[in-house]
């Protein structure tokens, strides 16, 4: 029984003494500081082991790597009977004195010194962090089959570029970026990891062209539009490199939606928000200027009637809608507009009137060679239109002249005339 239970802690102070040493060889492997250490807790161990016999030392090194957590569960249990507890008492405090060695071993400075350097390698090898909207320096390392790009930013893996973040003009990476090219990017988006980046050349030219877009409706100036597609409401057009909404209301004529995707046309701005990216544009008021610049008052215009209504027709004049009042029609009295015209019909028209809102005013009364023509003989008024218009504006001309002769007379004599007669 003796021999057994002596036979037993041996090996349990051979297992505690490697294993400690086996902690702190670890330890010190990250940190020389630790390397005096390890020599210091060795020069411990001879006691222990000469009291150990040979026979022991491979058994007890097999416990070590196989065994060792069994061993000192039973080593436990035996130290936990009252008899065999006393027969190895010395033994056992010698295994406690090789525990307090292994715990005393480094002095509580260096300890603090050791976790002092970590936080510095830690802080040396510190990955940068990326901000959203933030600019940062980048080398193209390769171009991807769906037109993005993988960018080294210095990253913990590397960052990408999607074709959707290239342009806003659908353009792909290959056709603006090449392997090995430096230059700055934005960063769209990031998360908690490191190596999650995504970049965007976009959203580096987006404040310049809404800077440009608010400059140009300052002016009022009109600029073609590519029409997107559409929702409920109307058109997506992009606008200068810039996303705008077109709405329905806002057409100069009626069209058809779907055909209107990816055509090409003008427009004035209605409303430009940057703070919340709002641009709504208008087609009406962009056709509406160029009419205005174009075609003047007593000008013959050829449209197409779009609308009927009890007081007039409403005249499309390629962009324009102008109105033809009732009492414009003819000279003689005309009873039902529905009587004279159609939805569709051609029509050459004079110009009476335009107001700052666009509205337009128009005549085929003052084209009717003879009155009543355009009740009786539409095509008549329509050949000759330019003809009656000519003569409609002669005498508008002459009545003009007299008024301003008529004027001149009826004014009284200024002081200096009739000192003169005097």
């Amino acid at each position: 029984m003796r021999g057994h239970s002596t036979d037993s802690l041996q090996s349990v102070a051979m297992v505690v003494a490697a294993a400690s040493l086996g902690i702190v060889g670890m330890v010190a492997v990250s940190s020389p500081a630790l390397s005096s250490g390890i020599v210091a807790t060795r020069a411990t161990m001879p006691s222990v082991m000469n009291t150990m016999p040979q026979r022991m030392m491979a058994p007890q090194q097999r416990s070590v790597s196989v065994f060792g957590k069994r061993e000192i569960s039973d080593v436990k249990t035996r130290l936990a009977t009252p008899e065999e507890q006393s027969m190895d008492q010395s033994m056992y405090e010698q295994i406690r004195q090789v525990v307090e060695d292994e715990e005393i071993m480094m002095p509580e400075s260096e300890v603090m010194n050791m976790y002092k350097d970590f936080d510095t390698l830690l802080e040396e090898n510190k990955l940068p962090t990326f901000d959203a909207l933030t600019t940062v320096t980048g080398t193209v390392i390769s171009l991807d089959s769906k037109g993005g790009a993988y960018v080294d930013v210095g990253a913990k893996s590397l960052a990408y570029l999607p074709r959707g973040e290239i342009s806003m003009s659908g353009m792909k990476a290959e056709d603006i970026l090449f392997p090995g090219l430096k230059r700055e990017f934005t960063v769209s988006r990031t998360s908690s990891v490191a190596s999650d980046v995504i970049l965007s050349i976009k959203r580096m030219v987006i404040p310049t062209a809404w800077t440009r877009v608010r400059q140009m409706a300052e002016l009022d100036v009109t600029l073609n539009g590519k029409i997107l597609s559409h929702n409920r409401g109307g058109f997506i057009i992009e606008v200068d490199s810039l996303q705008g909404f077109l709405p329905f209301s806002q057409m100069s004529t009626s069209v058809d939606k779907d055909e209107m995707v990816g055509k090409t046309i003008p427009v004035k701005f209605l409303e430009v928000d940057m703070d919340n990216q709002r641009l709504v544009m208008s087609n009406r008021r962009a056709v509406a200027s160029s009419f205005k610049k174009n075609y003047k008052v007593g000008d013959v215009v050829v449209g197409t009637v779009t609308a009927l209504k009890p007081y007039g027709a409403f005249i499309n004049l390629g962009g324009v809608n102008g109105l033809l009042h009732i009492s414009q029609i003819s000279h003689d009295h005309v009873t039902s507009v529905k009587d004279v015209m159609d939805v569709g019909q051609k029509l050459k028209v004079m110009i009476m009137s335009r107001d700052q809102n666009g509205r337009v005013s128009l005549s085929t009364k003052r084209l009717e060679p003879n009155a009543g023509d355009m009740l009786r003989s539409p095509q008549v008024v329509f050949e000759k239109a330019e003809e009656m218009a000519e003569r409609f504006k002669e005498q508008a001309r002459a009545a003009e002249e007299a008024t301003r002769a008529l004027s001149a007379d009826s004014a009284p004599p200024s002081t200096d005339s009739a000192e003169v007669a005097a």
